[in-house]
């Protein structure tokens, strides 16, 4: 059989044709793969940027990530940092486009107030309301934020307006959440504390590290109390606020009592003054004159939310002796008594009208039924 040279022709160019669509579905699929890569990378685990996120960012140089205890431990200021309840580290490294290179550092812990304890610690400069975080700490090209239960660093290099942005997609990731400053904070006095040496500790260890001593010792104290040092500035002369919370009154007062926390110091050279209100115990150290300390530790209060006694002994409304609480409860179960006793009878008369239709149905339909015969067979 001859193939006209027409069909060769039709064959050759439908051949042709399948080619340049195979060709064409090629290079496109090989375009659409490559964005979809891109894009995939934007996602980061965790908080830390995308490679691809920032165009100054252009590789992973260094990661950790630890969470045991003993690897915790053997950070800087481990100790304290894990007193306060660190639960998670983790640091990243990257390299930027101009031959620079950034560090991000977190720290995870169980809540909110040990975030902003460790901000305190680790910023040396003033602590500022966010954003970025809920609070944060600049100084030059370093920042410091807190976000809900994280604390994180961020060191540049270069580009000074990069920590920010990045500070900006770490706390997007985190999420929105409540954020306030810790109670005790709020009790130093703010017209003569210093704001940038506000440090805010959650135990003993931490005290160790990063307080100011007082009366040329570290304060002594359980592990279980809380305590904010600042530096105060009243009438030209200097010293040390230190605020202690305790878990209970009974605690504060006999740390009170079994210290003695008044007087001249140590070393002869600065005047010590103390003042128990509540669980609340103040420390002022300094050069300060009696009348003077006696009204900075004046101010601090301490307010008891008696509330809910208040409202227990408060008398009740009566109808005929019968507090109106206990009569409501007794019409509502009578009216819902009613209800139900309603809700029997229409389902009993619902029930009584179905059985009677039923019956008169079947009773009609058996008198009809009838048999007729043929007789087809008879003469």
């Amino acid at each position: 059989m001859r193939i006209s040279p027409v069909v060769r022709l039709l064959d050759n160019h439908r051949a042709a044709c399948s080619l340049r669509i195979a060709v064409v579905l090629a290079l496109a699929s090989t375009l659409l793969i490559g964005p979809l890569h891109a894009q995939v990378q934007w996602v980061s685990d965790g908080f830390f940027p995308a490679v691809l996120e920032f165009k100054e960012i252009k590789s992973v140089q260094t990661e950790k990530d630890l969470k045991d205890s003993a690897e915790l431990a053997k950070l800087e200021f481990g100790p304290a940092l894990i007193e306060a309840g660190l639960r998670r580290y983790g640091e990243r490294t990257f390299a930027l486009t101009d031959a620079g290179n950034l560090s991000v550092s977190i720290y995870t812990f169980g809540d909110g107030r040990a975030a902003y304890s460790a901000l305190t610690l680790l910023a040396k400069s003033r602590i500022q309301t966010g954003p970025p975080g809920d609070f944060f700490a600049t100084e030059g090209a370093s920042l410091f934020f807190a976000s809900g239960n994280n604390c994180v660093h961020i060191r540049s290099t270069a580009w000074e307006d990069l920590p920010k942005r990045i500070a900006t997609s770490i706390v997007n990731r985190i999420g929105s959440h409540e954020s306030k400053v810790p109670n005790l904070i709020r009790h130093l006095p703010p017209d003569s504390c210093d704001p940038s040496s506000i440090r805010y500790f959650l135990g003993p260890r931490a005290l160790e590290f990063f307080g100011t001593r007082v009366a040329g010792e570290n304060l002594a104290i359980p592990a279980d109390v809380e305590v904010a040092q600042a530096h105060c500035t009243i009438q030209d002369r200097t010293g040390t606020f230190s605020l202690l919370s305790f878990p209970t009154i009974q605690m504060a007062e006999e740390y009170f009592n079994s210290t003695s926390l008044y007087g001249r110091d140590a070393s002869g050279k600065a005047n010590l003054y103390s003042r128990q209100t509540g669980p609340l115990v103040g420390i002022l150290e300094g050069n300060f004159p009696a009348d003077v300390a006696d009204k900075t530790l004046g101010s601090l209060k301490f307010s008891y939310a008696i509330k809910w006694i208040y409202e227990k002994n408060k008398p009740s409304r009566t109808i005929w002796g019968v507090p109106v609480k206990i009569l409501g409860t007794v019409v509502h179960s009578i009216m819902f008594t009613a209800l139900l006793a309603v809700l029997s009878i229409v389902a009993g008369i619902m029930l009584a009208a179905a059985r009677v239709y039923a019956r008169k149905r079947w009773t009609r339909l058996e008198e009809h039924d009838s048999y007729i015969r043929l007789k087809l067979d008879e003469d």
